[in-house]
């Protein structure tokens, strides 16, 4: 039997190396295997499966009580499943468990060239906060 931990690890790396090498530039992660173990042990990472076929992930950090701030850390969707409202949908969740959490806002950095993630944001109601070189930062209140 496979730990669950290690086969959802896969199917994450899996997604995130296939976007990683798509040649958009979007997606940069010096190493990738840290960077899954980081959001393994520390971040909530919400999955959306159909039998053994990883559609999309999101994963966020629910851990800065004194701020009440939470961090949507990556959201990925399969290119076969864009369009389909499955990132819309992981941010809705966050965005609703950080809430019950009792966060009072909630954070992201999208690379700056991602238009399609920027105009997502937007529609999501997130509104920039700030920006540097290569990422745009926007913050919702929950």
């Amino acid at each position: 039997m496979i730990e669950q931990g290690s086969y959802l690890k896969s199917k994450i790396f899996d997604l995130m190396n296939m976007m990683i090498n798509d040649e958009s530039g979007l997606f940069e992660v010096d190493d990738l295997d840290s960077y899954i173990d980081k959001l393994m042990e520390k971040a909530c990472i919400i999955t959306i499966m159909e039998q053994d076929v990883l559609h999309g992930f999101l994963a966020y950090y629910a851990n800065d009580y004194d701020n009440k701030v939470g961090f949507v850390s990556m959201v990925l969707t399969d290119p076969s499943t864009r369009r389909m409202g499955y990132g819309r949908r992981l941010v809705e969740f966050a965005l609703k468990d950080l809430t019950l959490k009792g966060f009072k806002k909630c954070r992201t950095e999208v690379n700056a060239d991602n238009t399609k993630a920027l105009n997502a944001l937007k529609r999501l109601n997130f509104i920039p906060v700030g920006r540097n070189d290569i990422y745009c930062v926007f913050e919702k209140q929950l």
